[in-house]
């Protein structure tokens, strides 16, 4: 999956700037609001990406060994804070 995604950014890199290029000469050609039609498409074609990437589903998407970090960690984390808050003050 990662070689693919490599692939598809390397060709979107190559070809990106050509592709872009050409459609902002060609929209300097029309008037009125001639450079609307660059950031139109390339808005629409972002919005595309993102609607579909609500469809990424999948059980294997996370490592075999990966856990959900705990909501115990999370608390000693913030208590671990308030005591450096209460050093702070001590100190002054």
């Amino acid at each position: 999956m990662n070689g693919l995604a490599q692939t598809l950014s390397a060709a979107g890199r190559a070809v990106g700037p050509f592709i872009s290029g050409s459609l902002f000469t060609a929209s300097t050609n029309l008037k009125p609001k001639g450079e609307a039609l660059a950031f139109g498409i390339f808005g629409g074609i972002t919005f595309i990406g993102f609607l579909l990437s609500f469809g990424i589903r999948g059980a294997n998407l996370e490592a075999a060994d990966w856990d959900e970090p705990a909501d115990d960690d999370e608390e000693e984390a913030m208590t671990d804070e308030e005591d450096d808050d209460e050093d702070v003050h001590h100190n002054r």
